[in-house]
């Protein structure tokens, strides 16, 4: 049986051992801790929470986080090929861990690491202070005059600003304006009058230009001035308290920046001598997260005055240990287990042969199945290869896929997560081989005489195992795919008549399961007319399984209406698939989703013959034409294999968990989470625990 035996479980010790007992539990990592309360409501009159404190831990928490994050802003970890494809939990030795407890100067580290993110805390907002500082003056840098000149006279007004060319041009023109205003433009870090008596004029403007325009005004006159320059759409522009130029405050502010950055990097280089100290960092926390919740589970605890109680789940398979470690420390523990009470939230486990445990990656991303249902992955196991194999059909690519996974496998094999991904790509390998054997695809068509000359091994293996070529005959395929979809959709419905019958419900077995498996062989023999001619017997034998199978469905899919009419009604409408278990709609659109194997197949051969093609032409380059054919073969290639194995992968993961899953299946389960030292960050190497 795939889903573990699971027991609660009901501990009482003395209160003086209580912590003992909990370390204990935490270094056997076989009991998932649950709240006392939850368990044992009528409990909470005579039974005190546990008091625990996590202070401790946080603060070395706390201490270990700022140094790691200090790390990864300048010493990011430069992750290899299979910690890119997938992250991988830390495998911690124990000696390893004892070392990094007992001689690791985690404070004075912590010291250093405080002050230097201090420091580069302050810098990083004195540098974007002044690079935004200076962002805002640059497009002010080639004012000419010192900013404080603007505001030095006493009799005159000055105002910067900016107004387009031909309004300009116009208020040049301007008799009144010319009595109240004098002016002379910035072009190019000069100053002109507008009498040009500052040098050459500047260069005329575009009439829809902006200009840089600084006008002057006595103070009796600012009043009228304004006025004149807010007809013709002057904009002033408000220059920063500076005593010089613009420039020169750029320039002092730029030589701050580099100081800063000298800073920085000064910084950088500290944090990388702090960074070879990565991993013992990593395994102490590790520790302290595991401690934590060590922590936590005690307060899940509760106890009297004399007797702490804890309680939890264990699977059965490990009962035997929990009693050798209880019986060896702990004489005066009581330990007792009883079977969960029916519609409990039980956590799972699952454990299963090495050859179907790879498939249980796939009904983990879709959810854990119910404590008293049964497991899905050694049923899905054959038809998931089935449909990756025909989606990813082809020799070149199945065996690419074949040494990757091994490759992968052989790297990871500390990590079960990623070590059974690897395997589950492995294994896809082989199907895919054997489906471009019989479909007649090698990198496309890279086999065929024009590529590789007349008898190549590989065109004379591929022609003697090709049975169907998906180009050539898309209809026979397009028929086979739909034949596929068809037998697993009646599987599925045979594991949801299994699921029934496991729970002790047989007449829905009956209802739900054996009438529609009359019902739909029916259905498509009377819809198999409309593309061959059928013998008689075979369309009666139609007739019959329909009438029969579509009559029973109809008297039982409204079973739980009270009402005859209502119950009837619901029957009727149960066969198009509105109410009811399943439905001729559902089954139509689920079968025709089954096509996706047909596009899926060609596609992966269409593109490897694209880029056949196109390295064929650079064949004929002079001198360096061989090069660029292989090379244009491999980009091609390897570009295609990526993206079509993940076209299958995700392509046949929802023919699963849609088509397949959605007929019988109902996740959603919580795992089983064992208190312990492993983590999804850090495993504890157990064979010298």
């Amino acid at each position: 049986m795939a889903i573990d035996r699971i027991k609660k479980l009901t501990i009482l010790c003395p209160v003086n051992a209580a912590q003992r007992l909990m370390k204990t539990l935490h270094g056997l990592g076989a009991v998932e801790i649950s709240d006392v309360f939850d368990q044992y409501d009528e409990a909470r009159d005579r039974l005190q929470r546990q008091d625990v404190s996590t202070e401790d831990c946080d603060r070395e928490l706390q201490k270990i986080n700022l140094m790691l994050g200090l790390i990864d802003i300048f010493a990011p970890e430069v992750q290899g090929f299979i910690a890119g494809l997938a992250p991988t939990p830390m495998v911690v030795d124990p000696r390893e861990l004892d070392e990094a407890l007992q001689h690791f100067p985690l404070d004075a580290h912590y010291e250093t690491a405080q002050e230097l993110d201090m420091a580069y805390r302050k810098a990083e907002r004195s540098i974007s202070d002044i690079e935004t500082r200076i962002a805002e003056l640059k497009p002010l840098e080639h004012l000419p005059f010192r900013v404080g000149d603007l505001t030095k006279p006493t009799r005159i007004r000055l105002q910067f600003g900016q107004i387009q060319a031909k309004q300009l041009e116009a208020l040049s023109e301007d008799e009144t304006a010319s009595k109240v205003l004098a002016w002379g433009t910035v072009v190019e870090g000069k100053y002109h009058r507008k009498d040009g008596s500052a040098g050459a004029p500047p260069p005329a403007p575009k009439p829809t230009a902006l200009v840089r325009v600084v006008f002057a005004c006595t103070i009796g006159d600012e009043e009228a001035a304004r006025k004149i320059l807010g007809a013709y759409g002057f904009e002033e522009i408000a220059l920063p308290p500076l005593t010089g130029t613009v420039r020169d405050h750029i320039r002092e502010m730029q030589g701050d920046l580099a100081e800063l950055k000298a800073q920085v990097a000064e910084i950088e280089k500290k944090v990388k001598q702090l960074a070879v100290h990565r991993r013992s960092l990593l395994v102490l926390k590790a520790f302290w997260d595991s401690c934590k919740n060590l922590a936590l589970a005690r307060a899940n605890s509760a106890h009297g005055r004399w007797v702490q109680v804890v309680s939890g789940y264990i699977r059965e398979k490990d009962l035997p240990a929990l009693h050798a470690a209880i019986d060896k420390e702990f004489p005066n523990v009581s330990v007792s287990t009883t079977d969960p009470a029916p519609g409990e939230d039980v956590p799972v486990s699952l454990s299963l042969p090495p050859l179907v445990r790879p498939v249980q990656l796939l009904v983990n991303m879709y959810g854990l199945p119910k404590y008293e249902a049964f497991d899905p992955s050694p049923a899905l196991w054959f038809s998931f290869f089935l449909f990756f194999g025909i989606c990813f059909g082809d020799v070149a690519y199945g065996t690419m896929l074949i040494l990757l996974g091994y490759y992968i496998m052989r790297r990871t094999r500390a990590y079960e997560g990623v070590y059974n991904f690897a395997k589950l790509l492995f294994m896809a390998g082989f199907p895919t081989v054997f489906f471009g054997l019989i479909l007649g695809s090698c990198f496309g068509d890279l086999y065929k005489p024009q590529y590789l000359g007349e008898g190549n091994p590989l065109y004379r293996l591929i022609s003697f195992t090709q049975i169907l070529d998906p180009m050539d005959q898309p209809v026979i395929m397009l028929l086979a795919a739909l034949a596929i979809g068809v037998l697993n959709q009646f599987w599925a419905l045979g594991l949801r008549m299994y699921g029934m019958v496991q729970q002790g419900d047989k007449m829905g077995a009956v209802f739900d399961g054996i009438l529609w498996l009359i019902t739909l062989p029916g259905f498509i023999i009377l819809v198999s007319k409309m593309f061959v001619s059928p013998p008689p017997a075979v369309m009666n034998a139609g007739w019959a399984l329909f009438a029969v199978g579509a009559l029973g469905l109809v008297l039982t899919q409204g079973r739980e209406n009270k009402n005859p009419i209502a119950r009837l009604m619901a029957g009727v409408v149960s066969l198009y698939g509105i109410v009811g278990s399943y439905g001729i709609t559902s089954f139509i659109g689920d079968t025709m989703s089954y096509c996706r194997l047909l596009a899926l197949g060609l596609t992966t051969s269409i593109v490897a013959m694209s880029f056949n093609m196109m390295a064929d032409l650079l064949r004929p380059v002079p001198y360096v034409g061989i090069v660029l054919f292989v090379g244009a073969l491999v980009v091609g290639h390897a570009f295609n294999f990526f993206i079509s194995v993940m076209g299958a992968f995700v392509h046949s993961m929802r023919l699963i968990m849609v088509e397949f899953f959605g007929r019988f299946y109902e996740g959603g389960s919580r795992p089983f989470r064992p208190l312990g030292f492993d983590s999804e960050a850090a495993i504890l190497r157990k064979t010298e625990y």
